[in-house]
């Protein structure tokens, strides 16, 4: 008779291990002219009490191909918000498979003159673990 709740009883300890929802960085706002940016989570690492959890994702042109790229002014404003401050904001545009990382000054990033479609890439690091972000916008 013991072997057969067994089974049972294992599964219900791992579903309740899973129970308690997903572990993950915080909620990332980004606005340009007030408008809000569509974007995409890429890896992270993340823990919480006992718990923690180590997420890779695709490259960032991969995590952006299904959004549509948000038009932007020439020279505006990229708002980066989050709903816990991170205790460090880097980002850059992805080029040639690689991203030259710049500090973000004030949870802002100034968009480039020229035309074209950029994807912003997103670092923010926490004490709890750190993520990857990727937004695609279009300067016409």
């Amino acid at each position: 008779m013991r072997k057969r709740w067994a089974p049972l009883l294992i599964l219900l300890l791992w579903l309740s291990g899973c129970s308690f929802g997903d572990i993950k960085p915080p909620e990332l706002t980004l606005t340009v002219n007030g408008e809000t940016v569509d974007h995409r989570l890429g890896t992270y690492t993340w823990s919480t009490g006992r718990r923690g959890v180590v997420a890779d994702a695709a490259a960032p042109p991969l995590l952006v191909r299904e959004l549509k790229p948000h038009p932007a002014a020439s020279g505006a404003k990229l708002h980066i918000e989050f709903d816990y401050r991170p205790s460090t904001l880097e980002a850059g545009v992805w080029n040639d498979d690689d991203v030259d990382w710049q500090p973000v000054q004030d949870g802002t990033i100034t968009l480039p003159k020229q035309q074209g479609s950029y994807i912003y890439v997103i670092h923010a690091a926490w004490q709890e673990g750190e993520a990857i972000y990727a937004c695609l916008i279009r300067i016409p």
